[in-house]
């Protein structure tokens, strides 16, 4: 169990290059436009001829169709039923899979990691997030930090890699004691696959990846990008003697996320017993949407324990908006303990350092 609990959301990961929800759309659209040898451009193109076909919703209901968590429900829903207007129902299926290439594709190009000295590099931001981690489990005692993102990326993944603290997905119900730190990616990751016999969620680590797809010309290189979730067929990941799915785990962010449960419910349960034992949970770059209803229950659920909070301390630099939802969130008894910060991510880490470790 650890003392301190990470929540970190798009806004963290924005700053190394990834569109937030709402520009998601937009920039995987300008990606279809310039690239003229994009990758999986069937799949963009089927995702955005779904969404156009949408606009037929309005006449009796509103929907927003610029949002990606707005479409990726309504697409989700359209299983459910077997019904999305404009695609007939065996082809749904189809659209969900363009969905999240079109997703993966994205997050590839726009993540890019610096070179220098021919080495791959964190994005700065993560790079000190990653500095604090160390800082504050040799501070006292290691295992002492753990992190819940609702990101897929892999920025995060690749700056504990880097700093030799890689993650522990927690996708197994044995806690690991040592040197990985706990990362629960409550809405999959990109270099998760899912064992083509029984469905379980096999992650495939960062260093694995690296040694068996070394990134080439890297003394030529500014700027790089990992091609990992295309790689999934040919990593030689195995699961009941059998290969792996090809596509990443990418669950909706949104409220239906039953169909998702196999591998993942290990990783919310681990969320829950992680937070229920934090004594301090500092929250950046996560907006907490208004339909993210499944968190709300998850915080409710999982903050229960004997544990006092002594902090609780967001970051965003929209404070209007996202102040008064998790002013909303919080029980009396931690209202004196609430802090929120209009600061971004990286503005945020100095500022935990800081105020955090002076203690000790």
């Amino acid at each position: 169990m650890s003392e301190i609990v990470f929540i970190v959301g798009a806004g963290a990961s924005r700053e190394a290059g990834a569109p937030l929800m709402a520009d998601f759309l937009d920039t995987a659209d300008e990606l279809r436009k310039v690239d003229k040898d994009l990758e999986f451009r069937s799949d963009f193109d089927r995702v955005f001829d779904a969404i156009s076909a949408l606009q037929f919703v309005h006449s009796k209901s509103e929907l927003d169709l610029d949002n990606i968590e707005s479409v990726f429900a309504a697409f989700e829903m359209g299983r459910v039923i077997n019904r999305l207007p404009g695609t007939s129902g065996k082809d749904i299926a189809s659209v969900l899979v363009g969905l999240r290439r079109l997703i993966s594709k994205t997050l590839e190009k726009t993540i890019t990691f610096p070179v220098r000295d021919g080495q791959i590099h964190p994005h700065p931001s993560y790079e000190s997030f990653a500095g604090l981690i160390n800082s504050l489990n040799n501070a006292v005692r290691q295992n002492r930090c753990s992190i819940i993102t609702l990101n897929y990326d892999l920025a995060l993944d690749y700056a504990l890699h880097f700093h030799k603290h890689p993650a522990d997905y927690c996708l197994s119900k044995v806690t690991r004691p040592g040197f990985k730190i706990p990362v629960m990616k409550l809405h999959g990751s990109l270099n998760w696959a899912r064992c083509s016999k029984c469905g379980e969620i096999v992650p495939w680590d960062i260093d694995a990846f690296l040694q068996k797809f070394p990134v080439p010309f890297l003394e030529k290189s500014e700027f790089v990008s990992l091609d990992l979730p295309f790689r999934l067929s040919s990593s030689g990941l195995t699961h009941c003697g059998e290969g792996v799915e090809p596509d990443p785990v990418i669950a909706p962010p949104t409220w239906n996320r039953t169909g998702y449960h196999r591998g993942l419910s290990k990783v919310w349960s681990r969320a829950a017993w992680e937070l229920s034992d934090a004594e301090n949970i500092f929250v950046s770059g996560y907006s907490l949407a208004e339909s993210d209803v499944f968190f709300r229950y998850l915080f409710a659920l999982g903050s229960v324990g004997k544990t006092r909070i002594k902090r609780f301390w967001v970051f965003d630099p929209d404070e209007e908006t996202v102040r008064p939802r998790f002013e909303k969130l919080i029980g009396s008894a931690i209202k004196g303990r609430f802090r929120f910060r209009d600061m971004k991510f990286s503005e945020a880490l100095p500022v935990i350092r800081q105020e955090f470790l002076s203690e000790y």
